[in-house]
């Protein structure tokens, strides 16, 4: 009979020692007792450490700190993800956010924080606000039905809470026509900081002095200039050479800036003998990412040169070079010629018509300034009429022009 072998080892009894991951950091107690996640600390099991436990039991509470969120202008927070990171959302119609400078998820549970309703802030009067609103003051209503403009019959656009608005007239009563709105540049652009480029004409051809401005103007247009002020938009205009004298901006000997000579009619003398005296004049401003708006720019004396062949040579791109630099003199010349320009909002503006008087001189006509009238203004009539033989002059009446059908 064979013997049985009983095997007692721990292996041969099916009992085994379970395996224990060791941390994967080593390190000293910390001295302000907090121990983090994953760590060995080397002979810490002391009294000293274990709030003067020697046997038993000892409990190891975990402590949180508030994380404090934030948003930014425009958003909203709305709640916190699996990584304890704040999910914002932009800040929808209706309503404005201003921003959160620091909050916690505990306080607020979020959902909205941050969010503020346009009606609520503004007592009704104000309800709309375009998507991304940071403050109230972008709410809005439209200009129907809210903003009056003078001799409109459509309005459109938007009246803002903080008291700027984008109306407009689409239409006008008859007699009167919609005219845009004339900005501020000297707002806009400023008269402190050098523009990024500009392009001008000269006598002898294009000159182009920054990139992408070769279609800002077209070439051989005499004396055509255009300065970029990056975002802040694109000025268009031309130089012109004139006999008119005047009074420059900056005075060379006291080195400081002056009233110069603004005109509002200009004689185009640009090639006549002594046009020696070179004047700028603005045409246009274009917004960036916008459309051309018309100036009603008056003449700004600009300096005088020599003669009238380098006046002719020379001014256009002295009045673009001058306008986009930003030293002392040139912000100095451009704070008079954006100054000169009157801003003024949209408006229906009365029709100006042509008045073609019979039976007169060009003369007489011109020294009363009767050739055209302002709708709903005055009517002045030419010096005299020409005198017919055998006839007596009774006056003159009104007569719709015949119309011509054009195909």
């Amino acid at each position: 009979m064979k013997q049985k072998i009983f095997l007692t080892s721990a292996l041969a009894m099916g009992f085994f020692a379970p395996a224990f991951a060791e941390p994967s950091n080593t390190g000293t107690f910390p001295n302000d007792g907090y121990m983090q996640e994953d760590y060995t600390y080397t002979n810490a099991a002391t009294a000293d450490n274990m709030d003067s436990v020697y046997e038993g039991n000892v409990n190891a509470i975990a402590e949180y700190t508030e994380i404090p969120y934030s948003a930014e202008e425009g958003f909203y927070l709305t709640g916190v993800d699996d990584n304890n990171d704040a999910i914002t959302a932009e800040c929808t119609s209706g309503n404005f956010c201003p921003g959160v400078a620091s909050t916690t998820y505990e306080n607020n549970a979020f959902g909205d924080t941050g969010l503020q309703s346009c009606s609520t802030a503004t007592s009704g009067a104000y309800t709309l606000s375009d998507a991304g609103a940071s403050s109230s003051g972008q709410c809005y209503r439209t200009c129907d039905g809210h903003v009056s403009i003078l001799h409109a019959t459509g309005v459109t656009g938007n009246d803002y809470s903080d008291g700027t608005n984008t109306c407009v007239p689409t239409a006008c009563e008859n007699g009167y026509h919609p005219k845009a709105a004339v900005p501020n540049l000297t707002n806009i652009i400023g008269v402190s900081e050098e523009g990024s480029g500009y392009t001008s004409n000269t006598s002898t051809g294009f000159e182009n002095y920054s990139e992408n401005m070769s279609n800002t103007i077209i070439a051989k247009d005499p004396m055509a200039f255009a300065v970029d002020y990056g975002t802040k938009g694109i000025i268009k205009g031309h130089g012109r050479c004139s006999t008119q004298s005047g009074q420059e901006v900056w005075n060379r000997s006291t080195n400081s800036a002056q009233d110069p000579t603004i005109i509002s009619n200009l004689t185009d003398e640009t090639g006549q003998e002594g046009a020696r005296y070179c004047y700028c004049q603005l045409d246009s401003y274009t917004p960036l990412n916008g459309s051309a708006i018309a100036l009603p720019a008056p003449w700004v004396l600009r300096l005088a040169y020599d003669n009238a062949d380098i006046c002719e040579d020379l001014c256009g791109r002295n009045c673009a070079d001058t306008l986009k630099f930003g030293y002392s003199a040139p912000l100095a010349f451009r704070a008079a010629v954006l100054g000169a320009i009157e801003s003024s909002p949209a408006m229906c503006e009365a029709n100006v018509i042509t008045i073609n008087w019979s039976n007169a001189d060009a003369a007489d006509v011109t020294a009363n300034n009767a050739g055209t009238a302002t709708y709903g203004s005055d009517v002045r009539t030419p010096v005299k009429a020409q005198t017919i033989k055998g006839k007596t002059f009774r006056g003159w009446r009104f007569s719709k022009p015949e119309q011509t059908n054009l195909p």
